[in-house]
């Protein structure tokens, strides 16, 4: 199965080597990070990004350059994939190969900026903590696929999608070395985005999430769903609403919630206790001017209801984003979060996350 799935991305990636348009970017991350009494350790995360495209095929690669041990940095192919399309009498076929994450449904996260993970959205669409259904709208999960799509657009009031493809598996205690997946979504502008993404990637993990966006509602952008998931017998269950409202141009309040659940069997090893969290978050955000926003973060997560405190955390995190120019820009925020501690009693770990990107 690895060899038919690289095979086929070589193949992509050889069958379009004239491309009209070609894009490059670079993220230079610096998270300064430790108590507020001593902010001195640093981590670097960055990215490279080269993408080539005409109207038909193109390839993308992601690289990321860490630090080492010894102050050293180290390039390693995050992902890389390729597609070609094909017009059909009726509606188009898209075949994509390689390693990447496809995600269909509205996130409901376009003010984060380059603040994305814990700093924004702490978990994707589907179940905390889940061990195969953590994030269950992303068809791929970053494993190397091979999936098929076919849009269609003309003959529907809206737009068709029906997507279909095998997935190599990363749960390696099975047997099974790959999966199938497969995806459902329908658009109709002005009305409704509906989403239902199937996983099966070894047999003894199945996942299913559904989520839908109404698009009637004007300055309003929403996402709702519900997420099952089988893991060795172990069922997962989540449920996501994700909501940004436009209160003015320049003024928007975005709020994203989780509940979920992992119902462990009973096992002659396991004590079968049920593992209960929820997630909720609200952010602010503000255009002061033609190049410059404000945005200001406030998010908790309770990991176990049934444990002592709740193992909760709690986070504060007021950012500035200035666009330099087109192609470049900075961001700097301020991180204040009491894990495992008693919210605003006393000051919290600080870390200080700052972002440059550059694209061409």
């Amino acid at each position: 199965m690895k060899k038919i799935v690289a095979a086929a991305a070589a193949g992509l990636i050889l069958a379009g080597t004239a491309f009209a348009d070609v894009s490059f970017s670079w993220k230079r991350t610096n998270i300064v990070g430790g108590t507020s009494k001593a902010l001195d350790s640093v981590t670097r995360s960055d990215c490279l990004g080269l993408e080539l495209s005409n109207d038909i095929a193109g390839v993308v690669f992601d690289w990321d350059i860490e630090e080492g041990s010894s102050d050293t940095s180290k390039l390693a192919l995050d992902s890389y994939y390729g597609w070609m399309t094909f017009g059909l009498p009726v509606g188009n076929l898209q075949v994509t190969s390689g390693k990447w994450n496809g995600r269909y449904s509205d996130r409901v996260k376009s003010d984060a900026g380059d603040l994305d993970g814990k700093y924004y959205e702490a978990y994707k669409l589907g179940v905390i903590n889940g061990v195969g259904a953590a994030d269950s709208d992303n068809l791929t999960e970053g494993q190397m696929a091979t999936v098929i799509a076919y849009t269609l657009a003309d003959t529907l009031p809206g737009t068709l999608l029906v997507k279909a493809g095998i997935v190599k598996c990363d749960y390696g205690k099975y047997d099974s070395q790959s999966g199938f997946v497969a995806e459902l979504g329908y658009r109709q502008d002005g009305l409704i985005n509906v989403d239902v993404a199937i996983k099966n990637p070894s047999d003894k993990v199945t996942t299913i999430g559904a989520f839908v966006s109404p698009l009637m509602v004007e300055n309003l952008r929403a996402t709702v769903g519900f997420t099952m998931g089988n893991y060795d017998g172990d069922k997962e269950f989540g449920v996501d609403a994700r909501a940004r409202y436009a209160i003015t141009e320049k003024t928007a309040v975005t709020g994203m919630f989780n509940y979920s659940s992992i119902a462990k069997e009973l096992k002659a090893s396991k004590s079968g206790d049920d593992l209960n969290a929820m997630w909720t978050m609200i952010s602010v955000n503000h255009v002061a001017g033609d190049n410059i926003r404000f945005l200001a973060t406030l998010q908790n997560t309770v990991r176990d209801f049934d444990a002592d405190n709740g193992k909760n955390l709690t986070a504060f995190t007021p950012a500035c984003e200035i666009q330099i120019s087109e192609k470049a820009l900075f961001t700097a925020a301020f991180d204040m979060r009491w894990d495992n501690k008693t919210p605003y009693a006393g000051v919290g770990d600080v870390s200080l996350p700052i972002y440059v990107t550059l694209s061409l």
